[in-house]
């Protein structure tokens, strides 16, 4: 049995059938997640191979809190409270973070501790992107004069 097909097309009324659909608004760029990114991993700073499990875990939990919970640099403060995140000056110790960024002058590596002790991790934010710099189980000289 096959269903008859109507010979008219639905009846056309003064108001057109797409002046009845609701426009779908576009989502805020507020509500989206922020993306991560490990094009700039410094693997020479980077210190995750040999951190202890722990830690690892730690460091690990840190990035998925920060993929899940993370929207602007705001977020930090509200979401992640117990994440103290500030700038790293390329200066000291921290230079060696810096390398390999000269195509981004302006940019500046913040630090996430995501252990009270030592754990930290370094990164920049660009255009709603989680650059993950280097993830450390050890804390870097600030204090040095360099001649």
């Amino acid at each position: 049995m096959t269903i008859p097909k109507p010979e008219n097309g639905p009846p056309e009324g003064p108001i057109p059938l797409r002046a009845t659909e609701v426009p779908q608004a576009e989502e805020a760029p507020e509500t989206k997640p922020i993306l991560i990114s490990f094009e700039r991993y410094n693997v020479g700073e980077c210190q995750l191979d040999g951190m202890e499990g722990k830690m690892a875990k730690k460091a690990f939990r840190a990035v998925r809190d920060v993929g899940v919970n993370i929207r602007t640099e705001a977020d930090f403060s509200r979401h992640l409270p117990k994440l103290e995140v500030g700038p790293v000056d390329n200066s000291g110790d921290y230079r060696k973070l810096y390398k390999g960024l000269s195509d981004l002058p302006d940019v500046e590596i913040k630090e996430a501790k995501f252990d009270r002790d030592k754990g930290r991790l370094f990164f920049f934010i660009v255009d709603r992107i989680f650059h993950i710099v280097a993830m450390c189980d050890s804390h870097y000289e600030t204090d040095k004069q360099r001649r």
